[in-house]
């Protein structure tokens, strides 16, 4: 059988581990924490939103390198696995995949039996330091080999540039986003369902429609999330608060208003349209002019100033630059038995399950072309 070492327990290690064994392998896995899955607990609010219906390579910042992968393991085929291990899922109305338990817990809990299952060696409390070709040791002294590895250590961690791969700088993505705050005094806690289009130098960076949260360093909620991929500091971020109307269509509605002022007051005039205190923000800047409220309902401006919390951001950007890795079996182009698979490697995806998923399919791939 042949000996293959999995560094990192986490999404794509423990899954790695089960396929390798399935497939005929001698596996070790290792962790520094002290338990394993402890990252994939925390996702989708401890859910675990690990795949998604539409998943394409289209949502992820290589798309050329992640489709021969997701071509293999798509989300037929990672559910399929996971049925095969005990877990069932569903789909919600945004395609969403979860298990029908509704617990991240399940997800790690099907894993780690299966693990036990297949005969994996699990060595949790070993934290690799170095790494040199088929050998990793740990922080402790401890030292392993085998014929081939498959680094899975997620996001923020630099093992793999010990071998001579090039490292991509991190960064914090899927995150809020810090804005200028004048604009949204008093907003918030005050949620909308908006149209989204993020600008640099006058030019479309990006565009997405959902739910936004008013936050009192910016803005927040998935379709900010999905953007904060794109986003640097100096870009404008412009809100069409009703994306359903054109401006036309605004003006007139805003008209009508206007003409209630006799009755309502100035502070009432949009009662019934948004928010009460959104309703204030726009009278405020605005005034009772019309054609400037209907300006800026369809393009709310906010000056983007970056990341506003790096601890809030759900994924880190970055990793091993993914053109020294074969995309069909994710093995090194410097060393033959050397692999890497989830966000050790420079991919990242939008919200709404595309990066555990890449975890999954990835993590499946590179350990059974290692074997």
């Amino acid at each position: 059988m042949k000996k293959i070492l999995i560094v990192g327990a986490g999404a794509a290690g423990l899954i790695a581990a089960v396929r390798a064994a399935q497939t005929g392998g001698n596996v070790t896995l290792v962790e520094a924490n002290t338990r394993v899955g402890q990252k994939l607990l925390k996702t989708g609010n401890g859910r675990c939103n690990f795949s998604n219906l539409h998943i394409s390579p289209e949502a992820y910042n290589h798309p050329d390198f992640v489709r021969p992968v997701l071509n293999v393991w798509d989300c037929t085929q990672v559910r399929g696995f996971f049925e095969d291990l005990g877990l069932k899922s569903y789909c919600d109305e945004a395609g969403r995949v979860y298990p029908v338990s509704d617990t991240a817990a399940s997800v790690v809990d099907v894993l780690r039996l299966s693990c036990r299952r297949w005969n994996v060696e699990v060595l949790e409390g070993f934290k690799a330091v170095h790494l040199t070709d088929t050998q990793v040791k740990a922080e402790d002294g401890r030292c392993l080999c085998a014929e081939a590895v498959i680094v899975t250590t997620g996001g923020g961690t630099k093992l793999l540039s010990g071998v001579g791969h090039r490292m991509v700088p991190f960064s914090p993505v899927l995150g809020p986003l810090a804005t200028d705050t004048k604009p949204i005094r008093g907003l918030s806690g005050i949620r909308v369902k908006c149209a989204l289009t993020l600008t640099r130098a006058d030019t479309v960076v990006d565009r997405e429609c959902g739910e936004l949260l008013f936050r009192d360093y910016g803005v927040s909620g998935i379709a900010v999330f999905d953007l904060s991929r794109f986003a640097k500091s100096g870009d404008v971020l412009h809100i069409d608060l009703l994306p359903d109307m054109d401006q036309e269509q605004v003006f007139a509605c805003i008209s009508q208003y206007i003409r209630m002022l006799s009755w309502r007051g100035k502070s009432d005039m949009l009662t019934g349209l948004f928010h009460k205190r959104i309703n204030e923000a726009l009278i405020r800047i605005c005034g009772t002019d019309v054609h400037r409220l209907a300006e800026t309902i369809k393009d709310f401006a906010l000056t983007v100033h970056g990341i506003a919390d790096s601890k809030q951001a759900q994924l880190t950007r970055g990793g091993a630059a993914v053109f020294e890795f074969d995309p069909f079996t994710l093995r090194s182009n410097k060393n033959d038995a050397l692999y890497a698979a989830g966000e050790t490697l420079d991919i990242d995806g939008r919200c709404g399950g595309y990066n555990l998923h890449w975890a999954f399919a990835s993590g499946l791939r590179a350990a059974e072309c290692a074997v």
